[in-house]
């Protein structure tokens, strides 16, 4: 079981909850006739979700299969995945599913050779791309993968990090490849909203989609990998632009959110930069108040006066963080630290 588990974390193959595949099939795709593309398609959910959103906006099956494309490393979990579509088809034919690497198949199938970096250019597009990227760390990210991850990112424009994940390629390089009014919704770990790797992702995010939506829970999604996960909805086209930061407190809330109860959610406006977007928690007063008062004269920002940084991570803070009476109950005092567990401890201090 050990040795599955860190297969299965070394592949990042943790599969997308049925609450979730419904739901980004359910916004991603708009019509009978749109295309889908899963570029990571494990075992199947989102893509079965997807074919059953077409079937249920008037497609045919014959039709269905046509307009969905997969990629899947793994060959049993690609014919797994293609035999599960098969059964929501009524058994017509299978459809687009490649096996092999994403970004190997995207270099040589979607798009132009490329020529000069920031020329990335597709040959197909699609008019929804779902998934589930797979959660790989860059030295785990075998080389001859991650060598055309990022020849494509560079080609794209952008400046791959050492500290990347593999979801950041998948989501770069996926969003090229939408068409022009086309919707993309993908499981993206939370940290897309503040770690640096991810800074030059935002400003991209943020230029090239009109319209994000971010959907965020409580309790994670994935409790065997201790990885909190947003939803991301970014949209091409449209004439209105902002992002909508929308908070559930588990699956549950999700399974009973109609995704066009996402347009009433406050719209903000975007910061076209690499700030964090841990911002897009407030409200649109509020984040337009701390934008004023950094270039309000006399405001001198934390970061001036104080290092700020990640803080000590013990992987168990029930057993290494004690409170004061624990600490003289069992005489711990001399070999004490204080800490700073939560910002809540800091009020009155600054």
């Amino acid at each position: 079981m050990k040795n599955a588990q860190n297969e299965k974390k070394l592949r990042g193959g943790y599969y997308t909850p049925q609450p979730i595949a419904d739901f980004l099939a359910r916004w991603a795709v708009r019509s009978a006739d749109s295309t889908v593309l899963e570029p990571s398609l494990g075992d199947g959910n989102i893509l079965v979700a997807a074919a059953e959103a077409l079937r249920d906006l008037g497609a045919a099956p014959p039709d269905v299969a046509d307009h969905l494309f997969g990629v899947e490393l793994d060959p049993d979990e690609a014919e797994k995945a293609l035999r599960r579509i098969e059964a929501v088809l009524d058994g017509c034919s299978p459809c687009h599913v490649h096996v092999g690497d994403f970004f190997g198949y995207a270099e040589k199938t979607l798009f132009e050779t490329p020529v000069l970096k920031g020329t990335l250019t597709p040959t197909t597009t699609f008019d929804a791309i779902v998934g589930n990227p797979p959660f790989i760390r860059y030295q785990n990210f075998p080389e001859e993968l991650r060598s055309i991850a990022v020849h494509l990112m560079e080609y794209a424009g952008f400046k791959p990090s050492r500290l990347m994940n593999t979801w950041l390629p998948f989501l770069l390089i996926s969003s090229h490849l939408l068409s022009e009014n086309g919707r993309l919704g993908m499981v993206i770990p939370a940290e897309l909203f503040q770690v640096n790797y991810a800074a030059e992702a935002r400003q991209f995010l943020s230029d090239f989609f009109p319209r994000l939506g971010i959907i965020t829970f409580e309790k994670l999604v994935f409790p065997d990998i201790q990885q909190e996960v947003v939803l991301l909805l970014a949209e091409k086209g449209g004439e209105t632009s902002g992002i909508r930061v929308v908070e559930m407190a588990n699956l549950d809330d999700l399974a009973t959110f109609n995704p066009d109860d996402l347009y009433a959610a406050e719209l903000k406006a975007m910061d076209h930069s690499t700030e964090k977007w841990t911002q897009y928690f407030l409200s649109q007063s509020e984040i337009s108040l701390l934008r004023e008062m950094r270039s309000r004269e006399g405001v001198t920002m934390s970061g001036e006066i104080l290092d700020v940084d990640v803080g000590i991570v013990t992987g168990q803070n029930k057993f290494f963080i004690v409170t004061k009476q624990q600490a003289r109950e069992n005489d711990l005092e001399p070999y004490l630290e204080r800490i700073v567990s939560r910002s809540a401890h800091l009020g009155g201090a600054v």
